[in-house]
């Protein structure tokens, strides 16, 4: 049960290779690549994670926030989930969840 940023940076992933609901989530826009994401959300998008997954700032700053404290984020900055269990990236961003 961890959050932890590591090196090299996000990925960038094309937003065109998503698929987008016209309906928002959480008052984000959500796209979907199989059981991939891309969301841009205005201000708090909350997760859920019981496996490794790979979440990629590619717009914005704040800071994710679950359990065990806070981890401030910008643009450019990679982040991997094991079994992290509830948690949020809170701010206005870009980023892309991939499992």
């Amino acid at each position: 049960m961890d959050i932890r940023k590591i090196a090299g940076g996000a990925c960038r992933e094309e937003k065109e290779a998503f698929i987008f609901s016209e309906k928002t989530v959480q008052g984000a826009k959500v796209g979907k690549r199989g059981a991939d994401m891309y969301i841009e959300s205005p201000r708090r998008f909350k997760l859920f994670s019981d496996t490794k997954e790979r979440v990629d700032v590619l717009e914005g700053e704040g800071f994710i926030k679950w359990k065990r404290g806070e981890i401030p984020f910008s643009a450019g900055d990679a982040f991997e989930t094991d079994a992290a269990g509830e948690y949020e990236l809170n701010g206005n961003c870009t980023f892309t969840v991939k499992k």
